[in-house]
């Protein structure tokens, strides 16, 4: 089975080290696609000093990432021939036996569609800091969904392998701004045939500083993300079926509670809205059509004043 790695390309910083742990995997039927998306770094001075066949290199025109991040992604997979596909990143490390593992996971559930693996969580030095919270190695859909809403089982991109069928199936990542929550709602769409996974850390993900996951880069682009995912998720859930008593229940909870559990994210990004007078309508929108107490809007406005002081 031939997997294509599909690694966007724009900061040189780890670039290098993120090209050589997908060279270095033991299970060697790959394909390592980087799309240079017009960065003004020496992405191919780096990519050229590889002599691999494997690797396979694309140029964007322009920049379509820093305004359309899911349309480059998509982009970027319509280059995949591979069965699979995994959206690899510039700065991420995967460990030599992820792909093995994965493919194993495959051989064990071939009519999933997605699969991963724990995560080890690394600074921009490269130390340890944690690691991601464990998965059983098959979730049906309701118990993917659940974990990740109840529980905030934190997941990334880089760590999932799907394959290019189910993908193509759903016309690509869900489309939101920035691509906040689109691989959320992507992982869920893919999910409807259960989830495989492997509790072994094989992605080293770096939190180097240079990620969107600071709730002060771009809070109004993240709050119109989440408001698109709220919509959309309703819609999956109710669509979701089973006839497990046990995913019955994780499927009502989920139902039941996703507006409230998304409602408690809008309190991350408010704060940041800037200027005055785009946040006071932010909160407005907030207290009148969300129903969020007088209690929750208080606390919205002092930390409001925290980041103005400081």
């Amino acid at each position: 089975m031939l997997v294509s790695f599909v690694l966007p390309a724009y900061k040189a910083n780890y670039l290098r080290e993120a090209i050589q742990s997908i060279l270095n995997q033991k299970y060697t039927n790959f394909e390592l696609i980087i799309v240079n998306d017009a960065s003004p770094q020496n992405i191919e001075d780096i990519v050229f000093s590889f002599n691999d066949k494997r690797i396979k290199y694309y140029k964007n025109d322009e920049n379509i990432g820093g305004g359309d991040l899911v349309k480059n992604w998509n982009l970027c997979i319509s280059y995949a021939q591979g069965d699979f596909i995994v959206l690899a990143s510039d700065d991420d490390l995967y460990m030599p036996g992820y792909l093995e593992t994965m493919i194993d996971l495959y051989n064990r559930y071939p009519h999933v569609d997605l699969y991963h693996c724990r995560i080890r969580y690394i600074d921009f030095k490269g130390d340890f800091i944690a690691y991601s919270q464990p998965a059983a190695e098959y979730e049906t859909t309701s118990d993917f969904i659940y974990q990740r809403l109840f529980y905030n089982r934190k997941q990334a991109a880089p760590e999932f392998m799907f394959k290019k069928k189910a993908i193509e199936r759903i016309g690509g990542f869900v489309d939101f701004p920035i691509a906040w929550y689109s691989d959320d709602a992507t992982w869920n769409a893919l999910s409807i045939n259960g989830v495989a996974y492997s509790s072994i850390p094989l992605l080293n993900f770096r939190l180097s500083g240079l990620n969107l996951s600071t709730f002060k880069i771009k809070p109004r682009e993240k709050l119109l993300a989440l408001k698109m995912y709220k919509k959309w998720i309703v819609v999956f859930l109710k669509n979701v079926k089973t006839d497990s008593a046990d995913d019955k229940v994780m499927l009502k909870k989920c139902r039941d509670s996703v507006d409230n559990i998304l409602n408690g994210h809008f309190i991350c990004y408010v704060p940041y809205i800037s200027p005055f007078k785009d946040f006071i309508i932010e909160c407005w929108h907030l207290i009148f059509l969300k129903g969020f107490s007088f209690r929750m809007l208080m606390y919205i406005f002092f930390r409001k004043i925290q980041i103005w002081k400081s």
